[in-house]
């Protein structure tokens, strides 16, 4: 009898872990930046996330990754729960969604840190606590969006106010500390593998690959200088002065 009742959950759960690590894998990241022309994995801090995309390649394609992504950790455990496995027991399929996220089989095992995937998972378990300390989190990231760990502290807080408010309120301790759990993992995955998020810690690009449009004030300056003063800056005073002098037949 009881093998009869383990068989079969084991089996399920299983089925939804495969599923989420799938879910997980597909790099919307890569594939909205390569829309673009952009090889995500060469650019900024070469991890396929919604942070680097929208730094890197447009804002609009970064929310769009960032709601994908999302997608992905919902998804995963409502698929889990659409197969037979336990409210609680979702999470698995939620953690392995996280892991196709780091390791994507589309990818050659590359991708991001998953920590809008973990908020996909999170807002799976649909509770006013959660909306609360995703809000947190997102506030955070804006607060604290010149440091090297961002995500990981806007995780810590978001996670920290959702445990605040479990502790006070009495809602539901067995999804708070299985999402806590999964948010400690990816937060030491992002520790450990130092994930550098910011705008000014992207590689350094030559003048040819930065549009003039896309660099507003360097259009606001040139308007204030005039053509002598443009050529000065252009043309340093040597040259100027070699092009200005005749050649000759012997130099």
């Amino acid at each position: 009898m009881f093998f009869d009742d383990v068989i079969p959950l084991i089996s399920r759960i299983l089925a939804a872990a495969l599923v989420g690590y799938l879910l997980g894998s597909i790099p919307f990241a890569y594939l909205v930046a390569r829309w673009k022309g952009i090889d995500i994995f060469d650019t900024g801090s070469r991890r396929a996330g919604t942070a680097n995309v929208f730094w890197h390649v447009g804002r609009r394609r970064g929310m769009l990754v960032f709601a994908s992504d999302i997608a992905k950790g919902a998804v995963a455990v409502i698929v889990a729960w659409m197969l037979g496995a336990p409210e609680l027991l979702g999470m698995v399929a939620g953690a392995a969604a996280i892991a196709g996220h780091w390791k994507s089989l589309f990818t050659g095992f590359k991708g991001g840190d998953g920590m809008v995937v973990l908020v996909g998972v999170s807002l799976a378990y649909l509770s006013w606590f959660i909306l609360v300390g995703v809000a947190v989190g997102i506030v955070s990231v804006l607060l604290f969006r010149r440091s090297t760990f961002r995500s990981s502290i806007s995780i810590f807080l978001g996670y920290g106010v959702m445990t605040a408010l479990n502790t006070l309120y009495g809602v539901d301790w067995a999804v708070m500390l299985g999402l806590t759990a999964l948010a400690i993992v990816v937060i030491a995955h992002n520790v450990l593998t130092n994930a550098d998020h910011r705008p000014e810690a992207a590689r350094a690009q030559s003048d040819s690959d930065v549009l003039i449009e896309d660099r507003p004030e360097i259009l606001d300056e040139a308007a204030k200088l005039s053509e002598a003063e443009i050529l000065r800056q252009v043309i340093p005073p040597d040259d100027e002065g070699d092009a200005k002098r005749p050649s000759r037949m012997g130099d």
